[in-house]
Parts: C-alpha cells; structure tokens; sequence
C-alpha cells in the first residue's frame, strides 16, 4: 500500500510539472520553453519593426511616419496579448519586463521616432540645431531602452535559470545591434 501511494504522489508530481496553463489571452503554455517562445517572438516583431523603418526612413519619410502609427497599434496589440498571459508557477517577472519593454517601444513609435521624422520632414537634419536635437533624442532613447532591455534580459534569464531552460542567442537582436554601432 506504501509504494502505491509513492508512486501515486510521484505520478501527480510529474503530471504537475507538465500541466497546461492558459492565458486570459486564450493560449495554452505546456512548457516554459512555449511561454518563452510565446513573448520572444513579440520581441522578434518589434526588432523587425524597428529594422523596417531604419530603411524605410532613409527613402520615405511619409512611409516611415504612417508605417509608426501602424507600430503603435500593433505595439498595443501586443501588450494586451502578453498581459494576458498567466503568471508561470506563479511567477510574473518576466511576463512584467516584456510589458513594460513592449510599452517603452510603444511610447518611442509615437513620440520620438515621430518627432525624428517631423525635424527630418522640416529640413532641421540640414541645421546645426536640428541635428544637436535629433542627437539629444536618440541619445534620450538609447539611454532609456539599455535600462528596459536590461531588465528584460535579466527576467528572461531568470524565468530560464528557473525552469531549466538554456537560451540561445537572438538572431534579430543582433541586427539591431549593428545599427546601434
């Protein structure tokens, strides 16, 4: 009787480990590593977004300022998916950090990517002031984005040393990397 009660109880903890959760959002995790992927791949539309406008800004400026508005709502979008996940074995952390990531780039697609393009569209990228205020403003938003990256990554490193999860590197993160250089 004692070795069938071990194995009961050693059964409904394997079970545990591997239960499904499901979002607000109406996603089913089955494993740290989906519920990784799940943000990861948002993170993913957001570098690609902002890699699309560094080229379309170099040819189009009306393109670059319409396709933000676009980013915006898109942006929103994905925070209210991502807010809509559950906590992971109760663990808002990293789910928080990607919010609030997700937010400052929605916050940078409507204001200073917006205000880039307007002294761009105004011919203020050909002034001395111009240019001192387009520097301030990418300086401003550098400064601000290492501080959320910072956090995300730290979040995401955490959820993964948690749940025994490797993680590899971002190939898009990369990317964007290169332009910061």
């Amino acid at each position: 009787m004692r070795n069938l009660f071990v194995t009961i109880i050693i059964v409904a903890g394997l079970l545990a480990c591997n239960q499904e959760i499901k979002g607000k959002n109406g996603v089913v995790y089955k494993s740290a590593v989906q519920y990784n992927d799940y943000i990861i791949s948002r993170q993913n539309t957001l570098i690609k977004n902002i890699l699309d406008l560094s080229v379309i800004a170099q040819t189009n400026l009306d393109s670059a300022d319409k396709i933000l508005d676009k980013y915006v709502v898109e942006t929103d979008s994905m925070i209210i998916d991502v807010n809509g996940m559950p906590l992971y074995k109760g663990d808002s952390t990293f789910r928080n950090a990607a919010i609030a990531s997700f937010a400052f780039y929605k916050k940078t697609f409507g204001n200073e990517y917006k205000q880039l393009i307007s002294i761009r569209k105004n011919g203020g990228d050909a002034t001395e002031e111009g240019v001192a205020e387009m520097k301030k403003i990418v300086n401003d938003i550098t400064r601000e984005e290492e501080k959320y990256d910072k956090a995300f990554h730290n979040a995401q490193k955490n959820f993964a040393d948690k749940n025994n999860m490797k993680l590899g590197e971002n190939e898009m993160q990369k990317k964007i990397d290169k332009i910061k250089e």
